[in-house]
């Protein structure tokens, strides 16, 4: 199963470490971990052009096993998304349901 990150962007839920609020990385030693990811080519920026600089938009921070995104959707958002693909497979909901649910979120 795939994890939307936003921008058209999406990730394999098996390749995904850790999905961190960005807040946390966006200063002391976490930074130093995104200037690493950065000087190896390992960070993928997700946010659409006209924000891609913008520190504030930047929410979440998902760290796979060969790369580390930054993303506009919430961590918590993100959370959910990847227990609700957990979820849907042992569900007997069907795919309208489940879209209903996430559209009342």
């Amino acid at each position: 199963m795939f994890l939307h990150l936003g921008n058209g962007i999406s990730v394999r839920t098996k390749e995904v470490v850790a999905i961190h609020d960005y807040a946390i990385f966006a200063k002391g030693t976490g930074s130093e971990f995104l200037n690493r990811e950065q000087a190896a080519g390992r960070l993928v920026n997700t946010l659409p052009a006209e924000i891609k600089n913008n520190d504030g938009a930047r929410k979440s921070l998902i760290i796979t096993d060969d790369k580390t995104y930054l993303s506009a959707i919430s961590p918590w958002t993100l959370k959910r998304r990847s227990q609700m693909i957990y979820d849907t497979m042992d569900s007997d909901k069907d795919l309208s349901e489940l879209v209903a649910e996430e559209a009342e979120l």
